[in-house]
């Protein structure tokens, strides 16, 4: 009988002992894959308890749910984001995340958390989704995004370093985080600063903006002296609001458009004889030289990436976090009788 039971060198034996030990390798990883998973799940929204009842005002009671109900909620909490009213967005998505368990709704409500300034909340939420989705390149772009705004740069190299693993380029952003670094750097005397900043620019040229605002507080001189004329228009806004005291008349009389700038300010009496071709400036000038001298500039900022605009200058869009992506757009103003603002 013992003979037609396979030995343990028959051929046959080895192969089932192979199928088996195939498939009890399989179910164990299969077993704990399951556990992981539930366990960062658990894991993953058992913080938003912490701050659940704080933030979100719809409560089943109330407003009981139904499945019909989520995409009606997300697009009134998309239209509450545009309308910068976060506190009723992250309400909304809190309560769709309560029902829901969706990974994307999470992470929109870390991009809510971090654009409403509720920082911790917002790392929270980006880590623990990276220890689920170590490949999602988004969610590490917003913690490096983060980490700059806490000025906690060595975290933000670790980000780029899983960016980069992921096949994304970080090139610029390395080069910003170096900027800021610079600029940070309580170690440096302004000279050392300032030398920082003209190495960076001449490795990285479109940072010219953000350097040479850095340079117009720490060296006047070196910063006329890196500016490109030619640059005018893109730089317009930080040429307008620099002093009078700041002004190197031997640089602006030599290019039509410092001229026709500083003539439009009041800063030269002599008008430039031909026109710059900024249309703003040259009304201006034209205005000025009629006897009207009561004309102004005023400035907003455009993400050439999503196309908002902003009042304010960034280097770093706000809405969509494109770096360099920044246009100046000037428009004509009545002047104020005192100009108190400026960019430096």
């Amino acid at each position: 009988m013992n003979s037609f039971l396979p030995s343990y060198h028959d051929p046959i034996f080895s192969i089932i002992l192979i199928i088996m030990t195939v498939i009890a390798v399989a179910l164990v990883t299969h077993g704990w894959n399951l556990y992981r998973r539930e366990r960062l799940q658990r894991s993953l929204y058992s913080f938003l308890e912490r701050f659940d009842t704080a933030s979100c005002s719809l409560e089943e009671e109330n407003v009981p749910y139904e499945e019909g109900m989520a995409k009606p909620l997300l697009m009134l909490a998309r239209a509450f984001e545009q309308s910068g009213n976060y506190d009723k967005t992250i309400s909304i998505l809190l309560y769709l995340i309560r029902y829901s368990r969706d990974d994307e709704l999470l992470i929109y409500l870390g991009r809510v958390y971090l654009r409403a300034g509720f920082l911790q909340r917002a790392e929270e939420i980006f880590l623990e989704i990276i220890a689920r989705h170590p490949r999602r390149t988004d969610v590490l772009t917003q913690l490096e995004y983060l980490y700059e705004k806490l000025g906690d740069f060595d975290k933000a190299r670790e980000a780029l370093e899983a960016m980069e693993a992921q096949g994304e380029k970080t090139t610029a952003i390395e080069a910003y985080l170096r900027f800021q670094e610079i600029r940070a750097d309580q170690s440096l005397q302004p000279a050392a600063r300032a030398d920082a900043f003209e190495a960076l620019l001449r490795e990285r040229p479109e940072l010219l903006r953000p350097i040479l605002r850095e340079l117009f507080r720490l060296d006047t001189a070196r910063a006329w002296s890196l500016l490109d004329p030619r640059q005018g228009r893109a730089l317009l806004d930080l040429l307008w609001y620099l002093p009078h005291a700041q002004l190197q008349l031997d640089i602006i009389s030599s290019d039509p458009t410092l001229r026709a700038l500083y003539y439009a300010r009041g800063d030269l009496s002599e008008a430039p004889k031909e026109e710059c071709g900024i249309f703003a400036l040259d009304l201006l000038v034209a205005s000025r030289r009629s006897g009207y001298a009561r004309g102004d500039l005023h400035f907003s900022y455009l993400c050439t990436e999503c196309k908002r605009s902003f009042p304010v200058s960034f280097v770093r869009c706000p809405a969509c976090m494109a770096l360099n992506s920044i246009e100046v757009e000037e428009r004509l103003a009545p002047k104020q009788p005192q100009r108190s603002d400026t960019l430096f």
